[in-house]
């Protein structure tokens, strides 16, 4: 591997905090001051939260199927079973869900489009940069790989369990704490829509 390749894939890294930073950010006058329009109990409220809890769990157990198989073989063997024979960057697409589902539980239109265009316009150069440093470390097998196997929405008929997946307890527990972050979200959620409700935060536009 080149060192422009690992420079240019590091730079999309520091700057993927960076640009989550902003998001959050941004996305905090909406949760303060916003409120979903649809009645508390109703179906679209109902749909939105626990749906959202589904699919950050979700987004939990996906990354941690992806760290089971990929363990820390990343930079010595291109691995193309379990989740990764779905598609070829199936911890973006998990990690994807867990952002989502933790959007989805705080019920607020203009932060799940935010959420949407964000990772939209970013994350397809983290991918590519990934891909770069990929094509640099396994050459022909990568190329063969790329065209059998989608970049990002799996694609669950091309799924194949394949080897003995090499876990490792110690990566699988920080995959697992990292994802429980999402988790926090819920209870925020929850406080957030009682302060609203109960008038201690005072909303100043109800979406729809």
């Amino acid at each position: 591997m080149g060192d422009g390749s690992k420079d240019t894939f590091n730079f999309f890294e520091r700057k993927r905090r960076i640009i989550s930073g902003v998001f959050l950010l941004a996305g905090i006058p909406f949760l303060l001051f916003t409120r979903p329009g649809w009645p508390e109990g109703g179906i679209i409220d109902l749909a939105l939260r626990y749906g959202g809890i589904l699919v950050i769990l979700a987004g939990i157990a996906g990354r941690a199927w992806c760290t089971m198989y990929i363990g820390g073989r990343k930079n010595s063997q291109l691995v193309q079973d379990g989740p990764y024979s779905m598609c070829r960057n199936p911890l973006y697409f998990f990690s994807f869900l867990g952002g989502l589902g933790a959007c989805l539980v705080f019920e607020n239109l203009p932060v799940i489009f935010l959420y949407l265009v964000v990772f939209s316009l970013y994350y397809p150069f983290v991918i590519k940069s990934e891909e770069r440093r990929l094509e640099m470390l396994f050459g022909a097998e990568f190329f063969a790989y790329k065209k059998q196997v989608p970049a990002f929405i799996p694609n669950p008929f091309v799924f194949r369990v394949g080897g003995k997946a090499p876990a490792d307890a110690r990566r699988m527990a920080k995959t697992l704490l990292d994802g429980s972050i999402f988790l926090l979200f819920i209870p925020l959620a929850y406080a957030l829509n009682m302060l609203q409700a109960g008038g201690l935060l005072h909303t100043y536009w109800k979406i729809p």
